[in-house]
């Protein structure tokens, strides 16, 4: 594997800078990373995190919307952003030799955002209409049904794009505070990849971000242990839909806990390809669904392991019967020492493959100085995931697929009763 040269340099306002030097691509990639996200958030603001991205494109004193966005892809650039639990990111990629350009760009518009009144309130409708799009796709809708059953009454469980009435109570003012306490100093995350040079990145960025107020780390309501044993929690909705969709949860451990590696080779054995056991187990030898697949969130205190299957309503009995099965046999019996391997092989070699772009290695280093406050080296990521056992991967599975921990989302035409909650009890 061709490794990138990773480096650091944090400025004495707490802004960090870091790269990976790829001389051999002919791209760079630069992102600006807000360590504030929806779980910063307070619950009658919901929303304001997303708000704040959206907004930060409508304009600086310097460029309106329509010179921010020429400016980029008029030098052959993307420019793009999202807003996760724990983070704000806005990046741009294009030819290495376009690398001043897009910081230039984007540093402006994380510093030196207007806010204009008129482009807060275009931006709002657009924002509802966000919301209305994600609440008429039931297959997106029904993740923020699972995360409302799995964190009741916390921010994790609320949705990260907020409410259409959260979203109409943000006022100017509120955006205002918002930006200025969070974008600072200490919140401040600069990652640039490609064919570009530690120094000579330290030199074009340092200069433009050394003046911006050191701030303060802002805090987040953790997740009560009781929480994540007072289940099992179901929330379910019906509406006209052809297709039932439907998706089961587990509270796992955060980031730091050395479990993270098995929990990744369960979770590829379980549904993240299609040799998983629920692929074949559902779709293959039972033809149950077309869609079905598994995921694995961890964050600063806590994660989720969910399953998603969109399926005839009529199948969703059969479906959770065989769903019950192979998570008990996930619990009490070992995976093969071939099936543990094909699953390294398969998440190493899809992240070996991923970190061959410039925008992957952004992403990399962003969200290892985020979750670890260092640049962990893909390497020895592999190594750890290497070292995970067949017994390893029960233990995990043993301890996550509990009733206790297990939250339902579920939205069909009908809600078949009986079968959810017999597969909760």
């Amino acid at each position: 594997m061709n490794t990138p040269r990773y480096q650091i340099t944090r400025l004495a306002n707490g802004v960090t800078i870091a790269t990976a030097e790829m001389p051999h691509m002919e791209s760079a990639c630069v992102g600006l990373w807000a360590l504030t996200g929806s779980r910063h958030e307070e619950v009658k603001r919901n929303g304001i995190a997303h708000f704040v991205e959206h907004l930060l494109f409508k304009g600086t004193p310097t460029r309106n919307a329509y010179e921010i966005s020429r400016q980029i892809e008029g030098i052959g650039a993307s420019l793009d952003a999202f807003t996760t639990e724990d983070h704000t990111c806005y990046y741009s990629r294009g030819p290495a030799e376009t690398l001043a350009a897009m910081a230039d760009v984007l540093i402006d518009i994380y510093c030196n955002a207007s806010f204009d009144p008129q482009e807060i309130e275009r931006e709002r409708e657009v924002v509802i209409e966000e919301i209305s799009m994600y609440r008429d796709n039931p297959s997106q809708h029904v993740e923020d049904l699972l995360a409302a059953a799995a964190w009741p009454g916390h921010p994790l469980g609320l949705p990260i794009t907020g409410s259409e009435a959260s979203v109409k109570r943000i006022k100017r003012g509120d955006i205002f505070s918002y930006h200025r306490q969070r974008y600072s100093g200490v919140n401040t995350v600069v990652t640039v990849s490609g064919r570009v040079e530690h120094n000579a990145v330290v030199d074009l960025i340092a200069p433009k971000l050394e003046s911006m107020d050191p701030g303060e780390t802002i805090p987040f309501s953790t997740v009560p242990p009781h929480m994540r044993q007072s289940g099992p929690r179901r929330m379910d909705e019906t509406r006209d839909v052809e297709q039932a969709h439907l998706c089961i949860g587990f509270h796992t451990f955060g980031r730091h806990d050395s479990r993270r590696y098995a929990l990744k080779i369960l979770n590829v054995l379980l549904g993240e390809n299609m040799s998983s056991r629920l692929f074949q187990l559902l779709r293959e030898e039972s033809g149950l669904c077309y869609s079905v697949s598994s995921d694995a969130v961890t964050l600063e205190d806590c994660g989720l392991i969910s399953i998603y299957a969109g399926l005839d309503v009529d199948n969703v009995p059969r479906a959770l019967e065989l769903t019950a099965g192979c998570l008990r046999d996930f619990s009490r019996k070992q995976a093969t020492p071939d099936l543990i391997r094909q699953a390294l092989a398969y998440s190493v070699g899809q992240s070996r493959m991923s970190l061959e772009s410039s925008l992957s290695q952004m992403m990399w280093i962003g969200e290892s100085i985020i979750s670890y406050q260092r640049i962990i080296d893909p390497r020895d990521s592999f190594a750890r995931l290497s070292e995970v056992t067949p017994e390893s991967v029960r233990e995990v599975a043993a301890e996550v697929f509990r009733p206790e921990a297990t939250a339902i989302a579920y939205i069909g035409s009908e809600v078949p009763e009986l079968a959810l909650d017999g597969f909760l009890g």
